[in-house]
């Protein structure tokens, strides 16, 4: 029997299949869904029951966002993603104890302490309402920079996002003077950019600029004066970004990006409704 875990984030969807042991035997594409979350969480759960026969699945739990809406309406479990990231992070990486997640909307630090073995939440911290800082927010600035990268206008819809956003990452990685750029608001952020095109700066120093003052951002206003012990992983949609890790492995060498790394949540809520028993799918 096989359970399913499914995050449905401010942006995107992943889902996990994990076996009796806990082992992920299958780990979906990460999914964009532009809002049409309910739609597309539905189709996810039908693609599961193509791959895996509705009869062997045990259970099918959700979390994240948008999780508690869609737990309502199909009657499937619930779990607060402050507790499945956590869950799924232990797992993917034994005696984590500082979780650096980049989502769509939300950047987080969870600080973990182990009892007895047991992992215990010693702290958690969460950006503002303001979108500085996440995947959103970069998204955003490869959207207004797209006719700088491409020299036109583009429709930076779902055909266009992930290739715009690879040359985007592809183009600062080339950087080797990282321009400085105040991440602490998208009005700001905008603001230094547009003065640096105006100086003439190159668009790849820019761009690194961007993803180095996303992450000293995020080290003065999420971290600010808490110790963070090894080992430090980074997880969520952001850890993808090749030039977001480097940025923040300036500040931390040994910062690791775990395998799965999107998908920890899903992993988390899977392996919270096998522990506990949960037995519930959707028709």
């Amino acid at each position: 029997m096989f359970d399913v875990g499914i995050d449905v984030g401010s942006v995107s969807i992943n889902c996990v299949v994990i076996d009796e042991s806990g082992k992920i035997v299958k780990e979906y594409p990460y999914l964009r869904h532009f809002g049409r979350f309910l739609e597309e969480v539905q189709k996810t759960i039908a693609k599961v029951y193509e791959d895996f026969s509705k009869d062997k699945i045990k259970s099918v739990s959700i979390t994240g966002n948008h999780g508690k809406v869609i737990s309502e309406k199909l009657g499937i479990p619930y779990e607060f993603d402050s507790i499945t990231q956590v869950v799924g992070a232990c797992r993917l990486v034994p005696g984590v104890r500082t979780i650096i997640s980049m989502g769509g909307q939300d950047a987080c630090l969870f600080r973990i302490a182990y009892h007895d073995g047991d992992w215990e939440l010693e702290s958690f911290t969460m950006n503002g309402p303001c979108a500085a800082g996440t995947g959103s927010f970069i998204d955003q600035q490869a959207e207004r920079l797209s006719s700088s990268i491409y020299g036109e206008e583009i429709d930076f819809s779902y055909d266009h996002i992930e290739k715009t956003l690879k040359d985007f990452i592809e183009l600062g990685m080339k950087s080797k003077d990282p321009a400085p750029v105040a991440c602490r608001c998208t009005v700001f952020t905008k603001s230094d950019m547009i003065h640096l095109q105006n100086k003439g700066e190159s668009l790849e120093n820019i761009i690194a600029g961007l993803h180095y003052g996303n992450a000293a951002n995020y080290i003065s206003t999420i971290v600010s004066n808490q110790k963070l012990e090894k080992p430090i992983i980074f997880i969520g949609g952001v850890a993808s970004n090749a030039l977001q890790v480097r940025a923040f492995r300036h500040y931390y060498p040994e910062l690791i990006v775990p395998e799965h790394h999107t998908s920890v949540g899903a992993l988390g809520v899977a392996l919270h409704a096998q522990k506990n028993g949960w037995e519930c799918r959707p028709s």
